[in-house]
C-alpha cells in the first residue's frame, strides 16, 4: 500500500463530497504467495464487491470490445525468428492516468501515513480515504482500457518509433510484448525504439 502512496498511485480524499455521482469504495485484502520459502504479499481490490440489491463497481462499467490480438497466431509469428524480443510491462495498468471525475469510484479506506525526519514511515492510528488517481488492476473496463491506450500510442508515435509501433498492435498481449526479427541490426532497432516509445506511456490515455 505504501508503493501506492509513494508512487502517488493513490491520493487522499482532501475534500470528502459524499454527493458525488460516481463513488464507490473498494474492499480490500492482502494476499501471501510463498515461492521457494521466500514470502510476498499483495494488495487485491475487490471491485465486484457490492451490498445486497445493488451493482458493483464491475457491473457499472462498460467492458469494451476485446482487442486482444490472437495468442496462438501471435506465438506462430514468434517461432520462426532467430532473434527474440519479449517484454513485461512494469504495473501495466497504473501507468494509465483517471480522469478526474472518475477517481471517486475508486475510494478505499487505509491508515493515514508519514514520514519522519530521518526518513522512517510511520503509521498514525487515524483512517483516511484515499482514491486511484491511475488506473486499477480488475476493473471489467481495465483490459480494453491497456490496449486501447497502446493502440493509440502507437498511432501517436508511428512516425517516431516506425519499427516499434508496426509490432505494437499485432504482437502485445495485455501487458505481454512477443515479437523476433532475424535481422541483428533490426532486433537493435526494435529494443532501442522499445524503451522510448514505452517512456511515453504514463499519459492521460484512460481519458
Amino acid at each position: 500500500m505504501h508503493d501506492y502512496i509513494d508512487k502517488k498511485q493513490v491520493e487522499a480524499v482532501v475534500k470528502d463530497t459524499q454527493n458525488e455521482v460516481r463513488l464507490f469504495y473498494l474492499p480490500q485484502h492482502a494476499v501471501k504467495k510463498i515461492t521457494n520459502e521466500e514470502i510476498k504479499w499483495r494488495i487485491v481490490f475487490d471491485t465486484s464487491s457490492h451490498s445486497p440489491g445493488h451493482p458493483s463497481l464491475n457491473d457499472a462499467l462498460e467492458a469494451g470490445p476485446n482487442l486482444l490480438p490472437d495468442i496462438l497466431a501471435m506465438l506462430l509469428r514468434f517461432r520462426p525468428s532467430k532473434i527474440a524480443v519479449t517484454s513485461d510491462g512494469s504495473q501495466a495498468f497504473l501507468q494509465l492516468i483517471l480522469a478526474d471525475e472518475d477517481r471517486g469510484a475508486t475510494r478505499f479506506l487505509w491508515y493515514k501515513t508519514e514520514y519522519t525526519s530521518d526518513g522512517n514511515l510511520c503509521i498514525a492510528d487515524e483512517i483516511v480515504t484515499y482514491r486511484f488517481t491511475r488506473l486499477p488492476f480488475r476493473l471489467t473496463s481495465s483490459p480494453f482500457l491497456l490496449s486501447a491506450s497502446l493502440r493509440e500510442l502507437a498511432t501517436m508515435y508511428k512516425q517516431t518509433y516506425p519499427i516499434a509501433t508496426k509490432h505494437i498492435e499485432n504482437n502485445t498481449y495485455m501487458d505481454d510484448f512477443v515479437t523476433g526479427t532475424s535481422i541483428d541490426t533490426e532486433a537493435i532497432t526494435l529494443y532501442q525504439e522499445m524503451l522510448q516509445l514505452i517512456s511515453h506511456i504514463s499519459v492521460p490515455l484512460a481519458k
